[in-house]
């Protein structure tokens, strides 16, 4: 997720991160809301998150994914990798 702009560390006790919404894409795409971004996620990189526009503009991604081996769940994380990679958010 750093890799795509996010800044983030993982979490030590929950499975949920909580990351500040990006404001754009390097294409020209503006974002008002945490919301569109989520809109702009689901619509373009299949990616589900849920928005929190309450208290600024943030997104809360969960890795809540089912994976059958080790191996299994590197490929789903560089998967998520390669999808945030190309939108070129903008932060």
């Amino acid at each position: 997720m750093n890799e795509s702009g996010f800044r983030c560390k993982k979490p030590n006790g929950t499975f949920y991160l909580y990351v500040k919404a990006p404001i754009g894409t390097k294409s020209g795409v503006v974002f008002n809301s945490a919301l569109k971004v989520a809109e702009y996620l689901l619509q373009n990189a299949n990616i589900s998150v849920v928005p929190w526009d309450d208290s600024g503009h943030y997104l809360r991604f969960s890795v809540t994914f089912e994976a059958s081996s080790v191996d299994d769940e590197i490929k789903i994380m560089n998967e998520l990798r390669k999808r945030l990679k190309v939108l070129d958010f903008i932060f």
